[in-house]
């Protein structure tokens, strides 16, 4: 999904780095309205999607998402696989977390982590993988507005 953000408004809010408190504070903030959109259920496309459990965050996917994020920014391309072939399951796994349910959700141009929440909620695959009541742990990137949301369960 792409973000429709002209390219003169504010930059990003965190650093391209997305380490530190800045990315504690990102990944509390998209924890947050992702458990918001979570707890009242929401529309994704035409299919009304039910409450389902909160997530929490996860170290390990967390670091996958960063890594993910700086691969894109570095092709210069918003894409699933990674520029060694990697697809998310095998990135998940190379974070050292073991997984039974794993999606991705990624995005470029956002200025913002609500913004980008926003157009993921948005975009009917991507709004289901948010809904999804299988997944149990989430972890966030961010590198040069390359976004990337993992979703998993152990």
């Amino acid at each position: 999904m792409t973000g429709t953000t002209p390219a003169d408004e504010a930059e990003i809010l965190v650093p391209a780095t997305d380490d530190g408190p800045a990315a504690d504070a990102l990944s509390q903030t998209a924890l947050a309205l992702i458990n918001e959109v979570r707890a009242n259920g929401c529309r994704c496309g035409g299919q009304r999607m039910p409450p389902v459990e909160p997530l929490t965050t996860n170290d390990r996917l967390t670091t996958a998402a960063r890594q993910h994020s700086a691969d894109q920014a570095a092709l210069r391309n918003r894409q699933h696989a990674g520029s060694d072939g990697s697809n998310v399951g095998s990135r998940v796994t190379r974070a050292g977390y073991t997984w039974r349910g794993v999606a991705e959700n990624v995005a470029w141009n956002y200025p913002t982590v609500e913004a980008a929440v926003e157009g993921w909620l948005s975009s009917t695959g991507h709004c289901k993988n948010i809904m999804n009541a299988a997944f149990t742990h989430m972890g966030i990137g961010v590198d040069n507005r390359y976004w990337t949301q993992v979703f998993a369960r152990q």
